[in-house]
């Protein structure tokens, strides 16, 4: 396994070299990393007050008083530190500039968050921002308020130098990114306040050049004529469409022993998910508890929904009860959705749009969540694909698939991939910082993931993910160590400094 190595161990030649004009500096590299250890405590504290804040995004994108909230107190903390800081878009995204130069390097980051599950499954709240075990425990800790963090502090730590770059940073910080409705940085771009070239520091190092397609979208069920006594009903589970749900639940009109046999028999087969079952008036409420996860990595984790679906029609089947789930309404339909069409499949195989690319990967199809409303049961889908997948493929795919049962997709949000060369000059300047402060060869990466980079032209990802460190990303207890904090904030001040270039630097 690859270990992380600071510059005091001879790892660097002893200082990076910036040239300006006809002046060449020196920039220490012991400088930076004494500087960075200084700004460490104050992005310590900042980050667990950040996490306190529950930005969080659904389905529906609420919660925008928090958002607010948190970039609010994000805009102070840049303010005290010197900087030149604003919101802008309806107070959805905060605009941080270095100084009063014009911008060349853009850094990007979001503010919201993912929903915390059930809380049950945390060893400390998930909003509780505690410092335990020499890391800051909660939702976003990892994504994304500790590149925050990182980033905010590592321009403290280049003005704390003296030193004065060649041209301006301006970070972004967005409140939208989780749903991929992405109306906060279309206006940022009407606003014409982003700079030409930058990276997003929101997935992992060294550098992501290539990301997937990806599309959320709803597939829904009504009834146009509910059934008086429907078999199935209630539908509910997940929390958002690009995490893996670890808890579903369904109601059932059938004896309660009869689908606890059923459960048996499906356990046996398939011992990663557990259910649970409890009577209710006239049926029982069955509910499958799975595993979370990053819904770019579907078989990460245990999709509880579509494990619960292929339950309940595998014990109809073999109880002689087949089809009697498939009674018309949405609720049976959606059974057969998610049991048959979707299946156990999590490569696009089901549904005709598998594909694989050498450096890319392979399609990913993950049900995210399942509303049951008024007006139907709405099924949550994120599917993310190589180049040679396009969004409208995959489109006309889910709408062909569920049109034998009158479902209706829509699409919420759709990108076609991100590709860029990883021979490109601004990559292999991005490579190199990171080398510098970290002992790994690794070439440029390919993700599943989709970030902020591909909100604009010219941008890539660049960390804050060590890929010799599990983060529980989009899952329970997810953390930053502070140890990992502080290697971002090194890194990023070399990136910042390699990429901008400086003018001045202290004696």
């Amino acid at each position: 396994m690859k270990k992380f190595r600071w510059a005091s161990r001879c790892f660097w030649l002893g200082a990076l070299w910036l040239s300006f004009g006809n002046s060449v500096f020196a920039v220490d590299a012991i400088q930076i990393q004494a500087a960075t250890d200084r700004q460490l405590q104050p992005a310590i504290t900042a980050l667990q007050t950040w996490v306190a804040i529950p930005s969080v995004t659904d389905a529906t994108d609420s919660h925008r008083a928090d958002k607010t909230r948190l970039l609010l107190d994000i805009v102070a903390e840049a303010k005290r530190l010197g900087f030149q800081a604003r919101l802008v878009a309806d107070q959805q995204v905060a605009i941080i500039d270095f100084d009063q130069q014009e911008p060349v390097i853009g850094i990007l980051v979001h503010a919201d968050v993912v929903p915390a599950g059930e809380e049950a499954g945390w060893q400390h709240p998930p909003f509780s921002g505690l410092l335990v075990d020499g890391a800051v425990w909660g939702r976003g800790a990892a994504d994304d308020k500790g590149p925050i963090a990182a980033t905010l502090y590592a321009l403290a730590a280049i003005k704390e130098m003296g030193i004065k770059l060649a041209g301006g940073v301006r970070v972004i910080v967005g409140t939208s990114e989780e749903n991929m409705r992405w109306n906060d940085f279309v206006a940022v771009g009407k606003l014409g306040l982003v700079p030409a070239q930058g990276w997003t520091a929101d997935a992992a190092f060294p550098v992501v050049h290539a990301e997937k397609s990806f599309i959320n979208a709803v597939v829904s069920f009504t009834d146009s004529r509910p059934l008086s006594a429907p078999l199935l009903d209630d539908w509910a589970g997940g929390t958002a469409p690009n995490s893996i749900p670890a808890r579903a639940t369904v109601w059932v009109r059938r004896d309660g022993d009869l689908v606890a046999s059923w459960m048996t028999a499906y356990s046996e087969l398939n011992p990663r998910v557990g259910f649970a079952i409890e009577e209710k008036q006239d049926g029982v409420q069955v509910t499958a508890l799975g595993k979370a996860g990053h819904g770019s990595r579907p078989d990460s984790g245990v999709n509880a929904i579509t494990h619960l679906a292929r339950m309940l029609t595998a014990g109809a089947k073999g109880g002689n009860f087949a089809g009697s789930f498939t009674d018309g309404s949405a609720a049976g339909r959606t059974l057969q959705f998610l049991s048959k069409i979707i299946g156990g499949a999590t490569d696009g195989g089901s549904l005709g749009i598998d594909r694989t690319h050498s450096v890319m990967g392979s399609t990913t199809v993950n049900v995210g969540q399942v509303v049951t409303d008024s007006e139907g049961v709405h099924s949550y889908l994120n599917i993310r694909g190589p180049i040679g997948l396009s969004t409208a493929q995959i489109e006309a795919a889910l709408v062909e698939a569920v049109a034998p049962l009158s479902g209706r997709v829509d699409v919420v949000a759709a990108m076609d991939p991100l590709w860029v060369d990883p021979d490109d000059p601004f990559v292999q300047e991005l490579v190199s910082s990171y080398r510098r402060w970290v002992d790994d060869d690794r070439a440029p990466l390919s993700i599943g993931g989709t970030t902020y980079a591909k909100a604009f032209p010219g941008y890539v990802a660049f960390g804050m993910g060590f890929l010799d460190e599990h983060l529980p990303v989009h899952a329970p207890n997810e953390r930053l160590p502070v140890e990992l904090l502080q290697k971002g904030i090194a890194i990023y001040v070399d990136a910042i400094l390699t990429t901008v270039g400086v003018r001045e630097a202290s004696q």
